[in-house]
C-alpha cells in the first residue's frame, strides 16, 4: 500500500520544489510582461519580458523594495543620462564620439575592477543602445530613455508578484564574484577598442534592427575573459540562431488563431521550455537564457513588422556572427599582448 501510494506522494512533493517554483515563475512573469507590452502598444514589446528573463536568473530570492528601486533608478539615470549627451553633442559628431568613448572607457574600468558590476553593465547598454535610437529613429529619440526606464519598472513589478505567488528560492546559485584584472586601464582601452567601432558602424548604417546583437557583443565584451572568448561566442552565435528559429516557429503559429489569449499561450509555453534549461545554470543556462532573449527580441519583431519580413532572423543571425568575430578576434589579438590576468593568477610560465 505505501509502495502504491509512493508515486502519488511524489508527484505532490514536486508541486513544491524549487525547480518548478522557477519555471512556472519565470513562465508567468515573462509571458505577463510581454503581453502587457503587446496589449498596451509599448514597442519593443520584448524589453520587458528580456529584462524580467534576466532579474529571475541572477535573483535567488525576491529583491527587497529598496534594490528594486535601485534597479528602476539606476536605469533611469543612465538613460536619461546618455540621451541628454546624444542631444546635446549630436551637431559635433567627434565631440560625441569621444564622449560617449570616455563614458565607455570608465565603465570597462570600473568592470575591470571588479566594482558597481550591474550599475557600470546597465550604463555600458545605455550607452551602446540610446546613442543609437536617438540618431536614427527622430520618433523614438525623445522617448527610448523612458521606455528603458518603464520596461525595468515592469520588470521589477512582475518579479515581485512572481515571487509572492511561488516563493520558494530559486535552486541557482549567484555567480561568485569576479576577481579583478591585473591592469584595469589596458581592459577599459581593449574593451573600448572593439565596441566603439562597432557602434560606429550600426550609427553609419542605421542598423537599429541590430540592437540586441550590440548588448549581447557589450556584455561579451564585458566578461573580460579571453580564455573563454571563443566558447562563449560559438555558444551565444548557436543559441542566437535556435532563438530566432524558434520564434519564426511562434509567430507562424499564432497566425493560425491571431489573439492575446493565443499568444500568451505560445509565449508561456515557449518561456517554460527555456526554463528547464535555465534552471540547470551553469555554461547551459546560461546559453538557454541567451537563445530565450534572442526567442523573444526576434519574435517581437516579427509581430511588427508582419509576415514579409518574419525571417529578419536570418539578418540578424549573420550581423551577429559578424560582431561576434571581431570581438573574439580582437579579445585573442590583444589580449596576450596586454598580458591581461585577473588577480591571483598566475601568468603561464614559459618552457
Amino acid at each position: 500500500m505505501a509502495a502504491a501510494l509512493s508515486p502519488r506522494r511524489q508527484g505532490m512533493n514536486l508541486a513544491a520544489t524549487p525547480q518548478l517554483h522557477f519555471v512556472l515563475r519565470f513562465s508567468a512573469a515573462t509571458t505577463a510582461a510581454f503581453v502587457v507590452c503587446e496589449w498596451m502598444g509599448w514597442q519593443p514589446s520584448a524589453l520587458a519580458p528580456v529584462l524580467t528573463a534576466v532579474l529571475l536568473s541572477n535573483l535567488p530570492v525576491s529583491p527587497p523594495p529598496k534594490v528594486g528601486l535601485v534597479l528602476i533608478v539606476v536605469v533611469a539615470t543612465c538613460a536619461w543620462f546618455t540621451f541628454f549627451l546624444t542631444t546635446f553633442l549630436n551637431q559635433v559628431p567627434f565631440l560625441l564620439f569621444a564622449g560617449l568613448g570616455l563614458l565607455m572607457f570608465l565603465a570597462f574600468a570600473g568592470l575591470a575592477q571588479a566594482k558597481a558590476q550591474l550599475p557600470l553593465t546597465l550604463l555600458l547598454m545605455c550607452i551602446a543602445t540610446v546613442p543609437l535610437v536617438t540618431l536614427t529613429i527622430s520618433q523614438h529619440a525623445g522617448i527610448f530613455p523612458s521606455l528603458l526606464t518603464r520596461g525595468m519598472a515592469l520588470a521589477v513589478i512582475l518579479v515581485w508578484i512572481a515571487y509572492a505567488i511561488w516563493p520558494l528560492r530559486s535552486p541557482n546559485a549567484p555567480a561568485p564574484p569576479t576577481p579583478p584584472l591585473r591592469s584595469p586601464v589596458a581592459a577599459a582601452a581593449l574593451g573600448t577598442a572593439i565596441v566603439l567601432p562597432l557602434m560606429l558602424v550600426y550609427l553609419l548604417f542605421g542598423l537599429t534592427d541590430a540592437i540586441p546583437v550590440l548588448l549581447t557583443t557589450v556584455l561579451l565584451i564585458a566578461k573580460m575573459e579571453e580564455e573563454r572568448g571563443a566558447a562563449s561566442g560559438w555558444a551565444k552565435l548557436v543559441g542566437n540562431f535556435a532563438g530566432g528559429f524558434i520564434a519564426v516557429a511562434a509567430y507562424f503559429l499564432l497566425q493560425i488563431a491571431p489573439s492575446l489569449a493565443t499568444l500568451a499561450v505560445i509565449t508561456f509555453l515557449v518561456a517554460a521550455g527555456f526554463a528547464h534549461q535555465i534552471v540547470k545554470g551553469g555554461v547551459r543556462g546560461g546559453n538557454a537564457l541567451l537563445a530565450y532573449n534572442a526567442t523573444m527580441v526576434i519574435f517581437g519583431l516579427a509581430i511588427v513588422k508582419g509576415p514579409a519580413n518574419s525571417g529578419v532572423w536570418g539578418a540578424r543571425v549573420v550581423q551577429f556572427a559578424i560582431a561576434t568575430a571581431f570581438a573574439i578576434g580582437m579579445m585573442r589579438l590583444l589580449w596576450p599582448l596586454l598580458n591581461l590576468r585577473r588577480a591571483g593568477t598566475s601568468a603561464p610560465v614559459a618552457d
